[in-house]
Protein backbone atom coordinates (compact mmCIF):
# COMPACT_ATOMS: atom_id res chain seq x y z
CA UNK A 1 0.00 0.00 0.00
CA UNK A 2 2.39 2.13 0.66
CA UNK A 3 4.65 1.71 -2.24
CA UNK A 4 1.80 2.59 -4.32
CA UNK A 5 1.01 6.18 -2.76
CA UNK A 6 4.61 6.54 -3.22
CA UNK A 7 4.21 6.13 -6.78
CA UNK A 8 1.49 8.15 -7.08
CA UNK A 9 3.13 10.88 -5.28
CA UNK A 10 5.83 11.06 -7.02
CA UNK A 11 3.65 10.32 -11.31
CA UNK A 12 1.78 13.33 -9.87
CA UNK A 13 4.53 15.67 -8.98
CA UNK A 14 6.40 14.64 -12.22
CA UNK A 15 3.27 15.46 -14.06
CA UNK A 16 2.75 19.19 -11.94
CA UNK A 17 6.35 19.78 -13.11
CA UNK A 18 5.82 19.00 -16.87
CA UNK A 19 2.27 21.30 -16.32
CA UNK A 20 3.65 23.77 -14.22
CA UNK A 21 6.37 24.76 -16.20
CA UNK A 22 6.92 28.20 -18.06
CA UNK A 23 7.35 28.67 -21.24
CA UNK A 24 10.52 30.93 -21.15
CA UNK A 25 12.41 28.64 -18.55
CA UNK A 26 11.74 25.81 -20.88
CA UNK A 27 13.10 27.81 -23.55
CA UNK A 28 16.00 29.04 -22.28
CA UNK A 29 16.80 25.50 -21.04
CA UNK A 30 16.61 24.11 -24.98
CA UNK A 31 18.07 27.20 -25.90
CA UNK A 32 15.09 27.70 -28.81
CA UNK A 33 15.06 30.03 -31.37
CA UNK A 34 12.84 33.21 -31.17
CA UNK A 35 9.52 32.02 -32.13
CA UNK A 36 7.96 35.36 -33.25
CA UNK A 37 10.67 35.56 -36.10
CA UNK A 38 9.89 31.54 -37.06
CA UNK A 39 7.31 29.93 -38.63
CA UNK A 40 5.05 26.75 -36.68
CA UNK A 41 6.26 24.53 -39.15
CA UNK A 42 9.66 25.61 -38.59
CA UNK A 43 9.64 25.84 -35.14
CA UNK A 44 7.79 21.81 -35.00
CA UNK A 45 10.79 20.99 -37.10
CA UNK A 46 13.79 22.85 -35.01
CA UNK A 47 11.73 20.78 -31.41
CA UNK A 48 11.61 17.27 -33.12
CA UNK A 49 15.07 17.39 -34.10
CA UNK A 50 16.92 19.22 -30.53
CA UNK A 51 14.45 18.12 -27.80
CA UNK A 52 14.27 14.38 -26.85
CA UNK A 53 13.15 14.32 -23.27
CA UNK A 54 9.50 14.10 -21.97
CA UNK A 55 9.09 18.09 -22.44
CA UNK A 56 8.93 17.68 -26.40
CA UNK A 57 5.12 18.17 -26.18
CA UNK A 58 5.34 21.52 -23.93
CA UNK A 59 8.58 23.00 -25.37
CA UNK A 60 6.43 22.45 -28.80
CA UNK A 61 3.41 23.79 -27.28
CA UNK A 62 4.84 27.09 -25.87
CA UNK A 63 6.97 27.74 -29.11
CA UNK A 64 3.88 27.33 -31.65
CA UNK A 65 1.70 29.59 -29.38
CA UNK A 66 3.89 32.70 -30.40
CA UNK A 67 5.32 31.68 -33.57
CA UNK A 68 4.87 34.12 -36.07
CA UNK A 69 2.51 32.74 -38.14
CA UNK A 70 0.10 31.58 -35.51
CA UNK A 71 -3.53 32.99 -36.11
CA UNK A 72 -4.32 32.60 -32.51
CA UNK A 73 -0.80 34.62 -31.79
CA UNK A 74 -2.83 37.88 -29.98
CA UNK A 75 -4.80 35.16 -27.38
CA UNK A 76 -1.26 34.64 -26.04
CA UNK A 77 0.24 37.94 -26.56
CA UNK A 78 0.53 39.00 -22.78
CA UNK A 79 2.06 35.50 -21.50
Amino acid sequence: MKKKVLVVALATSFLSNIVLADCTSLMAKYNAPDPSIKTMKQLKRWTKRKVKDENKGAVEKCLIDRAADNPNKATVAGQ
